[in-house]
């Protein structure tokens, strides 16, 4: 986090002294007013959203710097300031900050952005190159995504398109810890000294090549990197000597697995209407052969003897796909479809031979329950396949009144069915309306409803991820001020 740190300065330090002479600098962004609550209830869900993001762009000659700042505003739960006193509940995040060169055959970018890959408009698996924020996960676009300290480049020759992107870094998705507010609860959190690191320098990078015709366009890609959560990657069982007499210290590890995506996709336009779609296989691996370490539990000090070690060694294959069909019906309404599947496979790993009479509180398993495969998810791709292994989503869209008013209706269904994954049976749904109506031509008015419907009869039960978040069902009102 400090290298991070370091670097945004000196980005900040060279981009900033770019000659200002004979260019230019235009703002633009949003005031955003932000209101959620519970259906159930009415009460205020509190949960952070931007209510200023900023646009900055400075030309110079064939040179761009482009900055995106925002600021994130976290709603307080009460404002006593008896457990904390700290009165700041805003949060600024320089979400952008990038050098662009434009050259005669493309251009060349460097600095911390946003990039977007894959050919559907949303949930694309080819989409891998930035991690996710999931406080923004029902947001769309580059709102969800958290910024890359990278280089990029985009070569255009004719009808071809040539892309290239590379980042020393390892970047991880921004997920709530222990958040009430948050509808997704992880199983398990780690504590920052479970975490195994990575061995070598976490460089990631990835390439792609597109071609236009006259119906649309194809792309494949390739990305190399490290996965944006973190996963089980073996335990280690420590005692107080050689002995090892008594119950042991259980040392949990999690680390990141080294993740490769190919994918493909395209567009084809037929009028009126538009197709698009996007496939991507990933081939992970567990880097950790080993996991022996000192034990890093803070409590467990007197534990120091490591008698067995059981590292994982997960080698899995598993696909996702995002098929999208989009049509302009008669009165101006527009409808788009959206198909989503995700599954495994292939999977092998080690196994966790650990006494039967030793429990793991952490995983609130005991050890004779373990079964590797059940802890498997997968750590790139669309963040969609947190939710679901098989969805359908439809969208329609009308404008009235010389599109002043906006009407949107939107139903996402849960098709997987755990008892038969070949089959479809519908378990639950996301149902949203959203109006927009522009006041002026700057100030717009927001309002929407999502209704969100589980199953208590699902095979997972109260794990059932819809179930779980039935009660984020909610109102949402918005005041937005675009400059």
């Amino acid at each position: 986090m400090f290298h991070l740190k370091k670097i945004e300065l000196i980005l900040i330090s060279v981009l900033t002294s770019f000659n200002m002479i004979l260019s230019q600098t235009s703002f633009s962004g949003d005031l955003d007013f932000y209101y959620l609550s519970a259906l159930n209830d009415n009460h205020l869900i509190n949960l952070p959203y931007r209510i200023i993001d900023v646009n900055i762009q400075h030309q110079h000659k064939n040179m761009e710097i482009f900055g995106n700042l925002a600021m994130e505003y976290s709603p307080q739960n009460h404002t006593h300031f008896l457990s904390n006193s700290n009165p700041q509940d805003i949060l600024w995040d320089l979400r952008e900050l990038y050098l662009a060169w434009y050259i005669n055959v493309g251009e060349i970018r460097l600095g911390k952005q946003i990039h977007t890959w894959g050919s559907v408009d949303e949930n694309s698996p080819i989409d891998v190159v930035n991690a996710f924020d999931y406080y923004y996960l029902f947001f769309q676009g580059a709102d969800r995504k958290l910024g890359s300290y990278s280089a990029a480049v985009d070569i255009y020759l004719n009808d071809w398109k040539l892309g290239a992107v590379f980042s020393p870094f390892h970047h991880t998705n921004r997920v709530p810890v222990n958040d009430p507010e948050f509808p997704i609860r992880l199983p398990i959190v780690p504590q920052e000294y479970q975490i195994y690191p990575i061995e070598k320098v976490p460089t990631e990078y990835g390439a792609f090549i597109e071609y236009s015709h006259e119906y649309g366009d194809v792309r494949l890609s390739w990305f190399n990197g490290y996965d944006r959560i973190f996963n089980l990657s073996g335990i280690n069982a420590f005692f107080q000597n050689e002995s090892q007499t008594g119950n042991p210290d259980i040392d949990i590890v999690y680390g990141y697995r080294k993740t490769n995506m190919t994918g493909v996709g395209g567009t084809l336009l037929f009028g009126d209407l538009i197709l698009r779609g996007d496939y991507a296989f990933f081939n992970t691996r567990d880097q950790n052969k080993r996991i022996n370490r000192e034990n890093p539990n803070p409590l467990g000090y007197i534990y120091t003897y490591l008698a067995e070690e059981y590292p994982l060694k997960e080698a899995v294959d598993y696909y996702q796909m995002t098929l999208q069909l989009e049509y302009g019906l008669p009165w101006d309404i527009t409808i788009v479809g959206q198909f989503f599947s995700y599954d495994t496979l292939k999977y092998q790993s080690g196994e966790l031979p650990i006494d039967e009479d030793v429990d793991i509180p952490a995983l609130e398993l005991s050890a004779d329950e373990i079964d590797p495969r059940n802890f498997f998810s997968p750590g790139m791709g669309t963040p969609i396949a947190s939710l679901m292994k098989k969805a359908l989503t439809l969208s329609l869209e009308k404008t009235f009144l010389e599109e002043q008013l906006k009407i949107s209706l939107l139903n996402m269904m849960d098709l997987y069915d755990p008892l038969s994954p070949k089959n479809t049976k519908l378990w639950g749904r996301f149902v949203g309306l959203t109006i927009e109506y522009d006041l002026t031509q700057n100030l717009k008015l927001i309002s929407g409803m999502t209704q969100i419907t589980g199953n208590d009869n699902h095979p997972d039960g109260e794990h059932y991820r819809l179930n779980q978040m039935e009660d984020f069902s909610h109102l949402r009102f918005e005041l937005k001020f675009s400059f």
